[in-house]
């Protein structure tokens, strides 16, 4: 990171204190415990959900050519293809 400005940083530090809330949030509201309680698969759902609001979200307020590129990746490792170790 060559030029590291305030501003920037300030702007990731808050985007990442509303991410933890939304995944806080839903994890009540899903699970009825709080998001470090929860188990691997439960979280693994919780992420999820908690990605595809924000890439819905941002895909309802962007242009329309911006929002015509779906961005969905499959959660975890994939398997490798025939012939690779």
């Amino acid at each position: 990171m060559a030029e590291e400005k305030f501003n920037d940083n300030l702007m990731r530090m808050v985007a990442a204190e509303l991410h933890l809330l939304n995944s806080v949030t839903v994890a009540r509201e899903m699970f009825g415990r709080g998001y470090y309680a929860l188990g691997a698969g439960e979280k693994a759902i919780v992420d999820q959900t908690v990605f595809a609001s924000v890439q819905g979200n941002y895909q309802a307020i962007t242009p329309p050519f911006l929002a015509s590129q779906a961005t969905t990746q499959p959660m975890g490792f994939r398997a490798p293809a025939q012939g690779q170790s």
